[in-house]
């Protein structure tokens, strides 16, 4: 299990110490990091004399070594920090990720891990008591496993409020592309990941992003095999408002916090947004396309309104679909194959584009409260006056446990 470290409490490794193993010991790797827009030396030192004071099992290299937690779990400590200095910013825990993952992937090469799984989560993560159990017993042919997850709030009614708004916004857009048929409608956290090692070195590993390196690893994982979303206990995740990185949960939760009306902001997409999707994809999946104005055709035949036809189009032409379609149709020797070839195209990325592409033409974003009123696809009642009471419903819809 991989963590990135970056100005963090001591009680983490409390934390850590509740985890059982079975089978087999428990390897922790911990990468200490700064990035360099934090001059202060000492931010981690707290946590790094706390690490030292353990037993020292084996020494590494310098700045590396592995230290005992207790009987079931080894702390690898590997401090960047001492090192080579601070990170780049622009590559941030991105970076971080990238160093831990990449060891591990190393060491299970060379033997020394037998586990096939590099775990992925963050310092303020709690984990479930059985999370390696779990993984453990994950299916194998799988690239990538997403653990379930829900947002702990960490303040007053507003934090609490902030926290459920945003968490149901991640929620909403899974909802959104399911509904759709997309085949990347999964939830994109890293703290919440496990990485198939033989898939983690075919798509190179963590891309060095100060955000989104979760999104983006995800997004060439699915391209390589199954990412299978597990049933069961919730990492619970920290909702605190954070400056760590340029957008996620802390900046979320810290905007909504700052909004005179949080309940009116708008972070649902237009349900229209994911129809339209649906249509895309249900006419790249049923219909034979030999070129771009076959597609064309073909969508203007749809139920949709001719503007957003033609919104669908001009994204899709910004985004380079004539010549994807010309490659699938060279590259599938039959319409499977060329599906098959579109949806390694068309990937979570470009389907996010095509998104904001119809939000910004028309089917602009809502609030919580116009979506319950809308036609909103979710498979579970909105309570806009209840977030906790929805949260748990779509808990209970995806078979988590709060």
């Amino acid at each position: 299990m991989v963590i990135p470290v970056y100005r963090e409490s001591t009680t983490l490794l409390d934390q850590l110490a509740e985890l059982t193993s079975s089978p087999g010991r428990v390897l922790i790797i911990l990468v200490l990091n700064r990035p360099e827009i934090d001059q202060r030396v000492t931010v981690n030192e707290p946590l790094r004399k706390r690490i030292h004071a353990l037993s020292c099992v084996c020494p590494v290299a310098p700045s590396i070594a592995i230290y005992r937690l207790n009987d079931n779990i080894d702390i690898l400590c590997v401090d960047t920090e001492q090192m080579f200095g601070t990170i780049d910013s622009k590559q941030g825990v991105g970076r971080a990720r990238k160093i831990g993952c990449d060891t591990a992937l190393a060491w299970i090469a060379n033997g020394k891990i037998t586990s096939r799984w590099i775990g992925s989560t963050d310092a303020d993560a709690i984990l479930p008591a059985d999370y390696c159990q779990r993984l453990g017993e994950a299916p194998q042919e799988a690239a990538a496993l997403l653990l379930p997850f829900l947002h702990r709030p960490t303040g007053d009614s507003r934090n609490i409020g902030a926290c459920l708004l945003y968490e149901l916004s991640l929620h909403h857009y899974v909802v959104g592309l399911k509904h759709a048929g997309s085949p990347y409608a999964f939830h994109t956290l890293g703290s919440c990941l496990a990485v198939a090692a033989t898939h983690y070195a075919q798509v190179r590993g963590f891309p060095q992003r100060s955000a989104a390196e979760d999104f983006y690893l995800l997004n060439k994982l699915a391209k390589t095999g199954s990412v299978i979303q597990l049933p069961g206990k919730c990492i619970s995740l920290s909702g605190r408002v954070s400056d760590r990185v340029p957008f996620g949960t802390g900046p979320a939760v810290q905007q909504l916090i700052n909004a005179s009306a949080m309940e009116n902001e708008r972070l649902y997409y237009h349900p229209s947004c994911f129809r339209a999707l649906a249509m895309l994809l249900k006419t790249i999946n049923t219909v034979e396309i030999a070129c771009i104005e076959e597609l064309h055709a073909a969508l203007k035949r749809g139920n949709l309104p001719a503007d957003i036809i033609q919104v669908i189009c001009v994204a899709l032409d910004k985004l380079g679909i004539e010549s994807a379609i010309e490659h699938c149709n060279s590259q599938g020797k039959n319409h499977a194959a060329f599906v098959k070839h579109f949806n390694q195209w068309f990937d979570g990325f470009r389907t996010l584009k095509l998104i904001h592409g119809l939000r910004d033409a028309g089917w602009h974003s809502m609030t919580l409260k116009e979506l319950a009123a809308a036609d909103h696809q979710w498979p579970t009642k909105i309570s806009p006056e209840n977030l906790q009471e929805s949260r748990d419903r779509l808990l209970n819809h995806w078979q988590w446990e709060g």
